[in-house]
């Protein structure tokens, strides 16, 4: 039977670019998009009105750096979080196969079902395993050899339905 086995010290950089992840695939991405060209629409009337000032042309820098998702302060909280937490200071042994996923730090040892889940996110640096409203297990990419992240997407696509993949 295949299985991954990865070992991995959390890092507050993995938190962050899962909380980004999560939040563009959530239903505020769309939001923070419109809010973006509110904010462009408000430059171009505003300058248009009054001529190029300091005032009127902030308006653009803004607009890009919310269409990026640059002026939230998830980030910061993110951190935060992480540092508070003491679950994250353990070194994680995670154990995938057909039958689940076993879960091991100094505190906790337990045996999750595929079915837990219901999402999965990918992007450059971090897998999602998405169980609930801004709840996830976070597997960062530097865990993984090649070979260990073939078989785990392998047993992703056997234990998860295809509706429940994204990618990023």
């Amino acid at each position: 039977m295949d299985h991954v086995a990865l070992t991995f010290q959390p890092e507050a950089r993995d938190h962050v670019a899962a909380q980004r992840l999560y939040d563009r695939h959530s239903r505020w991405a769309i939001a923070d998009r419109v809010v973006a060209i509110l904010l462009a629409l408000v430059g171009a009337v505003s300058t248009t009105a009054v001529g190029a000032r300091w005032w009127t042309l902030v308006w653009f820098p803004l607009a890009l750096l919310e269409w990026f998702h640059l002026l939230t302060v998830r980030p910061l909280l993110a951190r935060l979080w992480f540092r508070q937490n003491p679950q994250f200071r353990e070194t994680y042994h995670l154990v995938f196969d057909d039958a689940g996923i076993r879960f091991r730090t100094a505190s906790i040892d337990s045996t999750l079902a595929w079915s837990h889940y219901h999402r999965v996110l990918e992007d450059a640096n971090v897998w999602l395993l998405v169980y609930g409203p801004r709840m996830y297990t976070v597997l960062p990419k530097r865990a993984f050899t090649f070979e260990s992240e073939q078989v785990f997407r392998a047993l992703l696509a056997h234990n998860l339905t295809a509706q429940t993949r994204s990618n990023a």
